[in-house]
């Protein structure tokens, strides 16, 4: 018989479509390749100043813990002391416009192809990430704008959620993402896979 793993491209991210169980899929997930990335990190003894600016110009807290600040248009996380993830879907030119404004405060370099954005979602997802993932992700523990950067099926992610629904976004390194797309495929057959890409 064969497993669906062996209809799974190795290198490849696999084609849009269903996979698994059919019916209503227990899980959706949408590829985003269109979405500007951009790391920043605080200057010594710059970390107050650059929290300031980027409240002034842009709206977004920097925390100092694992949280997000913002939505789908821009977007800030805490990775580390220090040291954020910036995303947004309308700014092509996001590390440059960081750059700029935060030039002397911190440095930032440009994520946008180094990375793929896995939007996660359905009635099923926390079943499907439980197969792989090596945090508690409880909504009662890992709670809206809760962010983490952790493994998954032993694939390295930046993992939030962005809102109440239970529903999560992972950022993973380009060169891995076919690995991860298998593990959600293959994981997630038993309730069926609704499989897209954008951008």
């Amino acid at each position: 018989m064969t497993h669906i793993l062996d209809t799974l491209p190795l290198t490849r991210l696999p084609a849009p479509g269903s996979y698994g169980r059919t019916g209503a899929p227990g899980v959706t997930v949408a590829l985003r390749e269109d979405v500007a990335a951009a790391t920043l990190v605080a200057r010594r003894g710059a970390g107050v100043r650059l929290a300031d600016v980027v409240q002034a110009r842009f709206g977004l807290t920097l925390s100092d813990g694992p949280r997000m600040a913002g939505d789908d248009a821009l977007a800030v996380l805490g990775t580390g002391p220090g040291r954020w993830l910036t995303l947004a879907q309308t700014r092509p030119g996001l590390a440059a416009e960081l750059a700029s404004t935060l030039d002397g405060l911190a440095a930032v370099t440009d994520q946008s192809d180094a990375n793929i954005l896995f939007e996660i979602n359905g009635p099923r997802v926390l079943d499907l990430l439980a197969k792989g993932a090596t945090i508690d992700l409880d909504p009662e523990v890992f709670r809206p704008g809760d962010v983490a950067v952790t493994a998954i099926a032993h694939v390295g992610v930046t993992l939030w959620r962005p809102g109440e629904e239970i529903a999560y976004r992972a950022l993973v390194a380009r060169s891995f993402a076919p690995a991860f797309a298998r593990f959600l495929i293959a994981g997630g057959a038993e309730y069926g896979i609704g499989w897209s890409r954008r951008g």
